[in-house]
């Protein structure tokens, strides 16, 4: 455990790098002071004298309470005013650690000579590219704003005929609905029950990390409050990869089949027949006439509205809408402000009452 010689600086008259055991500035001859604090240079001397290791080890300096001087442990009455050590305040240890190392993070392989750098001089002008594409089409497709005139207004509403018509499906047996009409049945298998039926004996080969011993690392120094600092070390184990075979029992199972009955069945079921419809270009949107027969019904229903503008430079515009009542809000000849798509779709109104 290695024992180094620290240093410390003058506050009085700045000189630096004093000997970390000298008691005044080789400098100015000002007593170091309590207020001082010790540093380790990076050329710091390790202390090889016997006498010298001692003096190191022998605990930390003291300071007086009267003249504030620093004194070494060994001394019971102060250098510099003679008064005792009794209650005198000592210098605290302080250990300095040392930051984990820092794993370099994998560099990318560079080629290099010409065929590299004009590899990387295409990726660039590339990137460059794509940038100023994506810019166009972003500056292309991003609205307008404008001012639209209602110029027409259109709409459509539809009804969806269902036929009741018989079909044919199949199902398990006790899945069959109601009303069905059975046409046959059979024995299907419905489903396998996984059943063990002995192991097989297998190896694998399995990694591990072994301790093998130990090694002494340097973890950072400790300040002994009299000059001196001491490295600290601490053991920590080494391992390595060992690998060794491992058996064990594999299980080994069969699918046993289970049969079911399965049914092939015929049932009446509403399905879609045919759409009606009616659109007009007026403003009196109605539904179509429909004429059922006996097996029909009325299903689902469908309506959409359209108005057609011109903006301020003479575009066509248009904005759809599944609501008759945003619809009629808009009048025929009405000014509205809006954002406008490339395509012509209005994107929104800007206006409170568009």
């Amino acid at each position: 455990m290695a024992i180094r010689e620290g240093a410390w600086d003058c506050p009085h008259c700045g000189r630096t790098g004093n000997r970390g055991s000298a008691k005044f500035c080789g400098g100015c001859g000002a007593p170091r002071g309590e207020d001082v604090r010790f540093y380790l240079p990076d050329d710091a001397r390790e202390v090889s004298d016997a006498a010298e290791l001692r003096k190191a080890m022998a605990g930390p300096d003291w300071i007086c309470p009267y003249c504030q001087g620093d004194n070494g442990a060994e001394s019971s009455f102060c250098s510099g005013c003679g008064a005792p050590r009794d209650g005198a305040a000592v210098r605290p240890l302080v250990e300095t650690r040392l930051a984990p190392p820092v794993v370099p993070a994998p560099q990318p392989v560079v080629s290099k000579g010409r065929a590299g750098g004009l590899l990387k001089k295409g990726c660039g002008i590339g990137c460059l590219g794509l940038l100023v594409l994506f810019g166009l089409i972003w500056f292309l497709g991003r609205p307008r704003e404008a001012t639209l005139t209602a110029q027409g207004f259109s709409w459509e509403r539809s009804i969806q005929i269902e036929a009741l018509q018989a079909v044919t499906e199949e199902a398990w047996e006790d899945a069959v609905p109601a009303g069905a009409r059975v046409l046959s049945r059979r024995r299907e298998v419905h489903h396998t029950n996984r059943v063990q039926t002995g192991t097989v004996r297998k190896s694998s080969t399995v990694t591990e990390q072994v301790q093998v011993g130990t090694e002494r690392v340097k973890v950072g120094t400790r300040d002994l409050g009299n000059g001196y600092f001491e490295d600290i070390y601490e053991d920590r184990p080494v391992y390595e990869d060992r690998s060794h075979e491992e058996s064990y029992d594999e299980p080994v199972y069969r699918e046993d089949p289970v049969f079911a009955v399965k049914v092939r069945y015929e049932i009446d079921k509403w399905l879609p027949a045919r759409e009606e419809k009616a659109a007009g270009q007026d403003r009196s949107p109605r539904w179509p006439e429909v004429q059922q027969a006996a097996n029909e019904r009325a299903g689902a229903r469908k309506e959409s509205y359209e108005i057609r503008f011109l903006d301020d430079k003479g575009k066509a515009c248009v904005h759809r809408t599944p609501r008759e009542a945003e619809w009629r809000r808009f009048e025929p000849g009405g000014a509205y402000r809006a954002t406008v798509k490339p395509d012509g779709e209005v994107a929104r109104f800007l206006d409170p009452e568009g």
